[in-house]
């Protein structure tokens, strides 16, 4: 959904990153302020294996956080140098990256056998996800011909003389589709061509920073989404149920993005006016 909407708006990686992690950080404390109050009746006690275990897991996570570092710098280098799409940079930079962190952190032998041994097993399957996009797309370009799409591109046009109302329409927009089983990259390829007429008169970022968010948030719950399914395979649960617990969340991460969309809007023109 990221290598879409950045395709689309052509905005570049690193400067829309620092703003989605702001978010996520700033979702993340809410989240965590409401669950320390709602749960402050439960004691938790720590013993020394989990204080090992816990910084083991840091150091993974800061080396995580370095490869991620390293990973966007290479795409944002490839994109400028060949002029081509995001997602086709990481594409073409998934491997050496992959390949120099393994040799950094001496683990190519073990990184070399494991990618083999899924290179097997996964072109097995290749066949029936060819099929399976290729009834998508099908799906996507006949719907993208029918008067629906005509009726909603006028809709997104009237929206857009009002910035809060375009954004708000996007996040209903993929609420209702993720709730119809639709995948958000699947809404979102079907959303592309309904905002092209607007994307000249539309800023780049904000829209950028609703796209993502709205569509990433759909992932919390969507009953169709296989987050969701596989949370509720492992708890038992009706992936209705476990979507009905997040729908609040997911509106508030929501509400968030469209917000600091909104701000960023509002620095925009008084720098440039």
């Amino acid at each position: 959904m990221i290598s879409t909407t950045i395709d689309m708006t052509n905005v570049r990686y690193y400067t829309i990153f620092p703003i989605l992690l702001f978010i996520a950080v700033i979702v993340a404390m809410i989240d965590w302020m409401l669950a320390s109050y709602k749960y402050r009746s439960l004691s938790f006690t720590s013993t020394d294996q989990t204080m090992q275990h816990s910084k083991q897991v840091y150091q993974k996570v800061i080396q995580l956080l370095a490869m991620l570092v390293v990973f966007i710098f290479v795409v944002s280098s490839a994109q400028h140098i060949l002029h081509k799409g995001f997602l086709f940079s990481v594409v073409i930079s998934l491997v050496p990256v992959s390949l120099l962190w393994a040799v950094l952190i001496r683990r190519i032998k073990r990184y070399v056998m494991i990618v083999m041994r899924h290179w097997k097993e996964r072109t097995k399957g290749m066949a029936n996800y060819f099929f399976m996009f290729l009834s998508a797309g099908l799906f996507v370009e006949m719907l993208s011909r029918s008067r629906l799409s005509t009726m909603l591109e006028e809709v997104f046009q009237v929206g857009a003389e009002q910035t809060l109302l375009l954004y708000v329409m996007i996040g209903i927009y993929f609420f209702v589709t993720s709730l119809l089983g639709f995948h958000p990259l699947v809404g979102l390829t079907l959303l592309v061509p309904l905002l092209q007429p607007i994307l000249p008169t539309t800023p780049a970022m904000p829209l950028s920073i609703v796209l993502i968010c709205c569509s990433l948030s759909t992932v919390m719950y969507s009953p169709y989404n296989i987050s969701v399914s596989i949370l509720a395979e492992e708890l038992n649960e009706n992936p209705y149920r476990i979507g009905r617990w997040n729908i609040g969340f997911a509106v508030s991460y929501m509400a968030v993005g469209i917000l600091v969309a909104l701000l960023i809007e509002k620095l925009s023109q008084f720098y440039n006016g």
